[in-house]
């Protein structure tokens, strides 16, 4: 008996479902106003070998199309690309697994780099 090979069905266009829809127009409506509405973009970092942070790229993008000074706070363990730390305003380093924003050490940092680039 011969081993009968099946056609995969077509795949469907991601960018052409409700569900990425309402992704994108809520990011439109929610995050990109916060975005535009502040001086600088302050992001944590994930881990670039874990799976693909999406949003964290959309809000990347956006902070360069909307120029803003980027502030990065990322684990000083981590891998960060070079073209992500070449087009970082700012790279605040620590160690993640063991840090609060209310920690001395980074408020200093933010407060640095927030009076370096304006208040968020």
């Amino acid at each position: 008996m011969k081993n009968k090979i099946t056609a995969k069905p077509p795949r469907a266009d991601t960018f052409d479902s409700d569900e990425f829809r309402h992704w994108a127009d809520d990011m439109r409506a929610r995050l990109i106003p916060k975005m535009r509405g502040s001086a600088s973009v302050l992001m944590i970092a994930p881990k670039m070998e874990e799976k693909f942070d999406i949003e964290f790229a959309l809000q990347i993008g956006a902070s360069i199309l909307l120029e803003k000074p980027l502030i990065l706070l990322v684990d000083r363990k981590r891998n960060i690309p070079p073209k992500l730390r070449a087009i970082a305003d700012r790279i605040i380093e620590t160690d993640l697994n063991n840090v609060t924003m209310h920690q001395e050490e980074i408020q200093q940092q933010i407060r640095q780099a927030m009076a370096d680039f304006g208040k968020q």
